[in-house]
């Protein structure tokens, strides 16, 4: 799983979600043109380029938390079953924002 962050501050040069949007309308210039069923945008491609390019560097944070996806509607039952018990066991706080 990948989770991303990118700096919010002012005076990040360039500044990256310029740099997406761009790669975005060259993505449907190219990709979509060719296979419209098919293509994606990925974004660990796109900041793969640019590593490879010496364009932009990355910090890569560890954790050993379980993270849930959900991709598929499928997924859902899972996960909120997952979240449940992470409530149950104290974790998490039934509102999670009810401190704030």
């Amino acid at each position: 799983m990948n989770f991303w962050g990118f700096p919010a501050k002012e005076g990040c040069t360039p500044a990256y979600l310029d740099v997406l949007e761009q790669g975005f309308k060259d993505f449907f210039e190219n990709d979509v043109k060719t296979n419209p069923l098919k293509a994606e945008y990925l974004l660990p491609t796109h900041i793969g380029g640019l590593l490879r390019d010496g364009k932009y560097t990355v910090k890569v944070l560890e954790t050993k938390d379980k993270w849930f996806g959900v991709t598929y509607k499928e997924d859902k039952e899972s996960v909120v079953q997952s979240f449940k018990k992470l409530i149950e066991d104290g974790m998490y706080q039934e509102e999670l924002y009810s401190d704030l």
